[in-house]
């Protein structure tokens, strides 16, 4: 009789963490496709020193699974591409980590964790052979 009661509890169990695990899953999968579409647009590179010569603005264009590199002259609507990738996002629990490949700038190449990204900003970090490469963006 207790082996009986044993054995169905551990059914239930056993029910209960593969539910759970599907769960979780259906949760992390959802967290990564929320990170993407609110990635998906276009987002100004904040300088962080001042040069009065410096007369452009780098964009970084989200698109689909490709982010494009750009650069519009102040007050201009000419566009130059200097470079593209595919990039990728996996959202965990604290961690969002955005993986970018296949640019012809290999410094953009590898994985960026993404600090902040909120409705107005982003911030991206890649820390790659003790080197840190730090971009702040607002959205354009």
């Amino acid at each position: 009789m207790f082996a009986y009661k044993t054995m169905t509890s551990m059914k239930y169990f056993n029910s209960f963490v593969v539910i759970v695990i599907i769960i979780a899953a259906a949760a992390f999968s959802s967290c990564t496709k929320m990170k993407k579409d609110k990635l998906d647009e276009d987002w100004r590179l904040i300088r962080v020193d001042q040069d009065s010569t410096i007369s452009w603005f780098e964009i970084w264009q989200f698109q689909g699974e490709m982010v494009y590199m750009i650069t519009r002259p102040s007050g201009g609507t000419a566009i130059d591409t200097l470079y593209s990738a595919e990039y990728t996002v996996k959202s965990g629990v604290s961690k969002t980590t955005l993986t970018m490949q296949q640019c012809s700038n290999t410094l953009y190449n590898g994985d960026w964790e993404v600090l902040t990204l909120n409705k107005d900003m982003l911030v991206l970090l890649n820390r790659t052979d003790g080197e840190f490469v730090y971009r702040e963006f607002i959205k354009e």
